[in-house]
């Protein structure tokens, strides 16, 4: 357990100190792909890259600030694949009644707030509202970064690649009181940023069996924008080289892959592009189930296997953590779903939801219980593979 527990901190050192933030597009992208197919190599495995088309997002500089008072806006942040911008104005605030008349209000060149409340599933009306103001004239968005933690703002509240020049940022609660307070007063936002063709890849590593029989052991390694990605998503990525470093040559007569995808924290509108290119191209494959390591090992954060198309598993028993059967998808599990693959989830339901925001950081993670799900996951690996011990 302890050598488990010193690889898992070497890695989490590595993807978060060394390399930090993996969003699409990133030098931290390219880099941690090269981390990862080294690592696998280092253990023994045949490693390739599958890539895949997606748009990449590249950023310099950003700042929201009231020119009134000569004062900075606490803990705003750009959203992901915002264009460049640079604005100067009083804020327009839009309330949920004024989304409905957006062409009525002068909306152009103005710097506007988007004061209504939103939930966890608005990512897509949120785009909707930016591109209705990207069209409208309107010079930048503020979001309200209301599902995340209130000490810092989500990268990725509100995310569309098709904007023009509608600069986009968001604020967390601090953030977003501090402009209702002075909401007459003058603010300016400038943002360096721009969207590209990109090619993303998934780095597998491969180990061939003694029949048709397949399964994928997987982890997502990119980030939202301006992160370390600790819970989300190093720790999976930690997890997976960890196993494949214990299991190799121990697959039980199965073909398995271990692979690290790129841009699930994507555009809500489709799957997330590096599981969705996995499973396009492998659908024709005897896959049995998708083992996949996700947000876990958090401080504060209660861990369960979360368990998709469950009939379709032989029974599955932990000693660690609660199982939970669910109907419900969120991330590179979508995939596997959609061809009727079944999944198993190791992942943290957090208290303080700090992914997608600076606070994931790696001094919020418990390496004993990342070793615990590494530990627990050989066990449930046994189950799958009908060599139970």
């Amino acid at each position: 357990m302890n050598e488990i527990r010193a690889n898992l901190e070497k890695h989490l050192r590595k993807l978060c100190l060394e390399i930090g933030s993996r969003h699409v597009g990133s030098s931290g992208e390219a880099a941690a792909a090269n981390y990862i197919e080294k690592v696998f190599r280092e253990y023994g495995y045949p490693a390739v890259r599958e890539s895949y088309p997606v748009t990449g997002w590249s950023f310099k500089s950003f700042e929201l600030i009231n020119l009134t008072r000569r004062t900075s806006v606490p803990g705003a942040v750009p959203c992901f694949f915002s264009p460049a911008a640079e604005a100067e104005s009083k804020l327009l605030w839009l309330r949920r009644s004024e989304l409905e008349r957006l062409g009525e209000l002068p909306v152009a060149g103005r710097i506007c707030m988007v004061a209504a409340v939103s939930t966890p599933g608005d990512v897509k009306g949120r785009n909707q509202i930016a591109g209705e103001l990207d069209a409208l004239g309107a010079a930048a968005a503020v979001f309200i970064s209301d599902i995340h933690t209130s000490l810092a703002a989500s990268t990725k509240i509100q995310r569309s690649p098709f904007l023009k020049q509608l600069g986009c940022c968001a604020v967390a609660e601090e953030g977003a009181l501090e402009l209702a307070h002075h909401c007459d007063d003058v603010y300016r936002l400038r943002l360096e940023a721009s969207s590209f063709p990109h090619e993303s890849c998934n780095v597998i590593a491969r180990t061939v069996g003694f029949g048709p029989a397949k399964g994928v052991i997987g982890a997502h390694f990119d980030t939202a924008p301006l992160t370390q990605g600790a819970g989300d998503n190093a720790s999976g990525v930690a997890i997976l080289l960890e196993l494949a470093r214990l299991l190799h040559g121990k697959n039980n007569g199965w073909n398995l892959d271990f692979a690290a995808f790129s841009a699930e924290e994507y555009i809500p509108e489709t799957l997330p592009p590096g599981s969705g290119d996995y499973v396009a191209r492998h659908q024709r494959e005897d896959i049995r189930w998708f083992l996949n390591f996700d947000d876990i090992g958090l401080l504060f954060g209660e861990p369960q296997i979360r368990t998709v198309l469950s009939e379709k598993l032989p029974p599955l028993h932990s000693g660690a953590f609660p199982i939970c059967p669910s109907t419900h998808t969120d991330g590179d599990d979508r995939s596997f779903k959609q061809i009727g693959v079944p999944g198993i989830w190791y992942r943290d339901e957090s208290f303080f939801r700090q992914f997608h925001t600076e606070r994931d950081s790696i001094d919020t993670i418990d390496f004993g219980k990342m070793a615990a799900a590494a530990t627990d996951a050989l066990e449930i690996f046994r189950q799958l593979t009908g060599k139970e011990e």
